[in-house]
């Protein structure tokens, strides 16, 4: 039998020091309700859509309740599922579904696809069962107050997200880098898996799909271990880089370094504003990210530092 194990993040960006407990606590929280299951003998599967559900119930995040809007003032959501096996399960553009990562474990478990987006989403939840919405109560009044200011500003989609902090505590300007939760976990008969959410990015064009749905982009997960990323999503795509650095931990490179050597990568090759978090098939976990701050999520305990591994 493997330890099981579990690490979450709650997007990464720049986090004022007013809001970084609750990002902190709640990436924790997060991780405590992951492991619990994975104690219990769960699978590794079970543990991180769990662990996301309860960040997509949780307004302080970027995902589900608490999701960002369109230029036109919606909520369009993505998620993901993976599994050491290579099965795929994700949503895209989901408008009014409770818990998109839900609806991403039906795509793997239920169909013969790996992606499902805008429309049909809606339909699938009904088929299967999943708590829908109506789209307006996925929407906090913060995330409104900063879209309206953005739109009075005429402020246009945000390429970077990450939004340096203000002396102001009426400027609204740095709570939208988050733009990701993700978890990967290994369980007891040493299975891996991913699982990711998101909201997307303020002010994004309608019908916009970052990297959390995209094989290999976001999140990956394999035999050597599980990566999720956040950030800013289209440089991500670029790079590739959750299978960027899958592939330097299948090469044996410990899983601290992979995660340091990637976001070096994505900074060197498009400048990218990202973080990532990962756990390799022993067990050891470790996150880094380019941008100041980024909530991780481990049950042993509260993770205050930006970039680090985890206790053994």
């Amino acid at each position: 039998m493997r330890e099981a194990k579990i690490i979450v993040h709650g997007g990464a960006g720049t986090i004022r020091p007013r809001l970084w407990a609750a990002y902190r606590d709640g990436a924790h929280v997060a991780a405590l309700i992951g492991q619990q299951i994975l104690s219990q003998g769960g699978s590794a599967l079970d543990a991180v859509t769990e662990a996301v559900i309860n960040m997509e119930d949780n307004p302080v995040f970027n995902c589900g309740t608490g999701s960002c809007l369109t230029y036109d003032g919606r909520v369009e959501c993505d998620s993901f599922v993976m599994t050491d096996d290579m099965r795929i399960g994700a949503a895209a553009i989901v408008t009014n579904v409770k818990n998109p990562v839900k609806l991403a474990r039906v795509v793997m478990e239920h169909t013969v696809h790996n992606l499902i987006a805008g429309e049909a989403t809606g339909r699938l939840a009904d088929a299967y069962d999943i708590e829908k919405i109506d789209p307006h109560g996925l929407v906090v009044d913060r995330r409104r107050r900063r879209w309206q200011e953005m739109m009075d500003r005429g402020l246009e989609y945000m390429v970077d997200p990450e939004l340096e902090s203000s002396d102001d505590p009426t400027d609204l300007s740095d709570e939208d880098g988050m733009d990701t939760v993700g978890a990967c976990a290994i369980d007891r008969q040493g299975c891996i898996a991913v699982a990711g959410s998101t909201g997307g990015i303020m002010l994004k064009y309608p019908g916009r799909i970052g990297d959390t749905p995209m094989p290999g982009a976001g999140s990956y997960a394999g035999s050597a271990g599980a990566v999720a990323c956040t950030g800013h999503g289209e440089a991500i795509m670029r790079v590739c880089l959750a299978k960027h650095c899958y592939d330097l931990m299948e090469s044996g490179m410990p899983v601290q370094e992979a995660t340091q050597q990637s976001i070096d990568f994505l900074v060197q090759r498009v400048n990218g504003f990202a973080g990532l978090i990962a756990i390799d098939s022993k067990g050891s976990r470790a996150w880094s990210t380019s941008t100041p701050n980024i909530p991780v999520g481990i049950p042993e305990g509260v993770v205050d530092s930006s970039s680090g591994q985890s206790p053994a």
